[in-house]
Formats: structure tokens, C-alpha cells, sequence
């Protein structure tokens, strides 16, 4: 098992410092450190289709969900976080959700794009998961499960998921296919989701 941080930029305040961060602490996510982090998704949001506007996301894997959780605090990552202004509220430069989760290892390869997902409230727990377990169908590969940490966000996150697909095509218009919508019918979501679901959905390309 791996850990993963998915992550949704909801918006960059101050761009100079945000681009100081990102830049600082890119070389910490190649893989070659004792976390093992390792970004495999990041970059402008596509799309948002469900839930409020997210500007970025990412996909960052560690070797471990306890990884995952150490890393933030991790001295050199605190110095780059530092960036953003003062360690325990960054909110004057960006606003961010930034979620922990345990999950199997999936690989990306250039030309996939994802869907990266963040469920705030599930209000009916068995629809919910009829659709779920019958939505994977639609995905080449997938990373999910409950928030075993947040590091960052205002609003708190329940489930995060990492969805592959293999084309942009796909992760655009897949919701409104009627053969999604035969997945949102096992949950009686086909004419909408917030009796079910509270949920912000991201489309974005590989970075890789």
C-alpha cells in the first residue's frame, strides 16, 4: 500500500509567493527521498464537474499513508511551506485542500488524464457506494479511500480518489454518458447527487 496526498488548489492569492513555493519544493518530490514523494499529477484544473471552482490539483505518492503525514512537517518541507507565510496558516497566499489517504499503487503514464475527487459528506452511505462500486468500470485505474489526514483546507474532506482515464475526452464527458449514468442509477443519483453526495470532481492531465 501506498500513501497519496490528493490535492485541490482552490485558489492562489498571491501569486509570487505561490510560484516561490512551487518552485522551492519541486525537487522534493522526484522520489529520491526518504518518504519516497513523488508527484505524479499537478497542474491547472481542466475542468471542475462537480462542487465549487478548484483552480489546481495534484496527485503526490509516498511510500506510506505514514509518509504522507510526515512529510509535511519534514524540515526542509516546512522551510518551502514557509514560503507561503507563516507555518500554521498559509490562507494569506493560497487556499488549499490537501488530503492524506491509503491506497494500492497505480501507475500514470503521459497522455492519461484523472479525476481528482474530494467528498465532504456522504449522506446516504448505501447509495453512495452502489454507485461507487459500480462506477470503476469507467476508470483504467483508481486510488481511493477515507481521509486518514488533512494537512491543509478550511473545509473537511471525508474520501479522496484518484480516477485515470485514458484520454482527455474521457475525463471531460464521461459523467454525462449514458453508460455513467447507469452507475449514477445504482445509486439513485441519475437526476442529481446532492441527496447522496457532497463532492468536488477535477479533470487534469498527467503531468508526467
Amino acid at each position: 500500500m501506498k500513501g497519496y496526498w490528493v490535492n485541490h488548489v482552490i485558489e492562489i492569492k498571491d501569486q509570487e509567493k505561490f510560484a516561490a513555493y512551487a518552485s522551492a519544493s519541486e525537487p522534493m518530490f522526484k522520489g529520491d527521498n526518504k518518504y519516497g514523494a513523488t508527484m505524479k499529477v499537478f497542474g491547472p484544473v481542466e475542468a471542475t464537474l462537480k462542487g465549487d471552482a478548484v483552480s489546481h490539483a495534484a496527485l503526490v505518492e509516498f511510500d506510506s499513508v505514514q509518509a504522507a503525514i510526515d512529510f509535511w512537517d519534514d524540515p526542509d518541507y516546512a522551510a518551502t511551506r514557509a514560503l507561503l507565510g507563516p507555518l500554521e496558516d498559509e490562507s494569506s497566499a493560497v487556499e488549499r485542500r490537501v488530503c492524506c489517504i491509503e491506497a494500492e499503487q497505480i501507475a500514470v503514464s503521459g497522455g492519461q488524464w484523472f479525476w481528482l475527487n474530494h467528498v465532504s459528506e456522504i449522506k446516504d452511505e448505501e447509495a453512495f457506494f452502489k454507485y461507487a462500486d459500480a462506477s470503476l468500470v469507467h476508470f483504467n485505474c483508481a486510488a481511493f479511500g477515507p481521509v486518514i489526514h488533512q494537512h491543509a483546507g478550511k473545509a473537511k474532506i471525508q474520501l479522496a480518489a484518484a480516477l485515470g482515464f485514458e484520454n482527455e475526452q474521457d475525463a471531460i464527458s464521461i459523467y454525462d454518458t449514458s453508460s455513467y449514468k447507469s452507475a449514477l442509477l445504482q445509486g439513485g443519483m441519475q437526476e442529481g447527487e446532492a441527496h447522496v453526495v457532497s463532492r468536488t470532481i477535477c479533470a487534469i492531465a498527467a503531468s508526467i
